[in-house]
């Protein structure tokens, strides 16, 4: 986690991360329908450190790598 400080500019140094998401329409008739949605955050799996400026200041380290899977329907 220092690795990510600069302490000589007195803030956190900026990082890269990857996201993806995928959708798909699985059933569509009339006002029914079934939806699939997957996204994956953080592909890289690197440690993110939050850096939150205002009043109630603070750092804090972000997740790593997070698959989330949704199934929508409608009718």
């Amino acid at each position: 986690m220092i690795n990510h400080l600069n302490f000589n500019l007195g803030r956190i140094s900026p990082y890269f991360t990857q996201n993806a998401s995928l959708g798909v329409d699985l059933y569509l008739h009339e006002k029914r329908s079934v939806r699939l949605q997957a996204d994956a955050a953080n592909l890289s799996n690197t440690l993110e450190v939050i850096d939150f400026g205002g009043l109630f200041s603070g750092n804090a380290l972000g997740p790593s790598r997070q698959y989330t899977f949704r199934l929508v329907t409608t009718f």
